[in-house]
């Protein structure tokens, strides 16, 4: 049996004429098929011996159970209810049914209904990087399971947040629940998961994050079965359109931080405005043409400057980004409320 990516309606397939060999991991598989049959590869950690349900997905077969997948899935459970799932294909008695997810894909969205595969943890928690997030969401849009993608998608939020205090950590900042920082190319799949899921405080940051990519946004994202995920052309139109707003902002935004001179209590006047002055120099040059407002680091300042004036530009800093993201969801042509952003007041207080 086959379930299409394309439609959750069922699809009875004929059967093959061949017969389907599992082989454990490791073992390789003959390309000669002139024996009748189809050989796949079990799945290290998704092959559970009392499972009753095969599910093969690109060259590798998950062995698991038929009822939790009808509970949580309505596209799986109404598969099964409706007699859909007569095997025109079985295995050791179990029903086979064909999917056309990257195993790696079926795996993630597999590991938050039933938790196989060794967790990573950092500081006694799971993370995950981006590609799992991203297939746990879609595949359980595709499969109707709300409970994985609220899961998912929470995760997901804390990086593409609405929250000022969220993006207040500086250039190298990782959030809870990610075992590294997404790339840059992930804003797009981020954005199109936004649309994808109806998450709106999604957007503003994600469209900020593939604005900063520049002519690579045409690129797209690379899933990892080799496709290439790009942006809607409404959206694509968004970013060209905001990126000339972003670079006047971060032009002002310089000049806010570094033309206000030395703070009050500064131990050296003159030579910290014209440390002051060399920097905004610099850093003008080091971003002509840029749009990186939350991440970009003027480290060299701790070197330049007293100890007082420190704190105060990265006290401006945090002023200057807060106006700007307070800006985001009105750059992108929406409004504050329907994306949820909060204000970043909380900040100084």
């Amino acid at each position: 049996m086959t379930l299409d990516s394309r439609s959750t309606k069922r699809r009875r397939v004929s059967s093959s004429p061949q017969t389907i060999v599992i082989l454990p991991p490791g073992q390789s598989r003959t390309l000669d098929s002139d024996n009748g049959q189809q050989q796949f590869t079990r799945h290290a950690d998704f092959w559970l011996d009392d499972g009753n349900l095969i599910l093969i997905a690109g060259d590798t077969a998950f062995r698991v159970y038929q009822g939790l997948l009808k509970k949580v899935s309505s596209v799986f459970a109404d598969m099964f209810a409706t007699g859909s799932a007569d095997a025109t294909e079985t295995f050791d008695g179990c029903p086979v049914v064909r999917l056309p997810d990257h195993p790696k894909d079926l795996s993630d969205f597999l590991q938050y209904l039933m938790p196989c595969s060794k967790l990573t943890l950092h500081d006694g928690l799971p993370v995950s990087d981006f590609a799992e997030l991203h297939a746990a969401v879609h595949l359980a849009h595709k499969y109707q399971c709300p409970d994985v993608e609220t899961r998912a998608l929470s995760v997901l939020k804390k990086f593409y947040t609405p929250r000022f205090t969220n993006r207040s950590s500086g250039p190298y900042y990782t959030p809870e629940g990610f075992a590294n920082r997404p790339s840059m190319s992930a804003a797009i799949a981020a954005v199109n998961i936004a649309r994808l899921t109806d998450t709106p405080s999604m957007l503003p940051f994600a469209l900020y994050e593939a604005c900063t990519l520049e002519e690579r946004i045409l690129d797209g994202y690379e899933r990892r079965d080799g496709s290439v995920e790009h942006l809607a052309h409404k959206d694509l139109r968004l970013c060209l359109r905001a990126r000339g707003e972003l670079a006047k902002q971060l032009a002002l935004f310089i000049q806010d931080v570094f033309r206000t001179g030395p703070s009050a209590e500064c131990e050296s006047p003159p030579q910290c405005s014209a440390a002051l002055n060399t920097v905004c120099d610099e850093v003008q040059v080091d971003v002509l043409g840029g749009c990186r407002i939350f991440d970009f680091a003027t480290d060299e300042v701790s070197v330049l400057l007293c100890k007082e004036c420190v704190t105060w530009i990265r006290l401006r800093e945090e002023v200057e980004r807060k106006t700007v993201w307070d800006m985001l969801p009105h750059t992108f042509g929406m409004t504050t409320k329907e994306c949820g952003f909060t204000s970043g007041d909380e900040l100084l207080q």
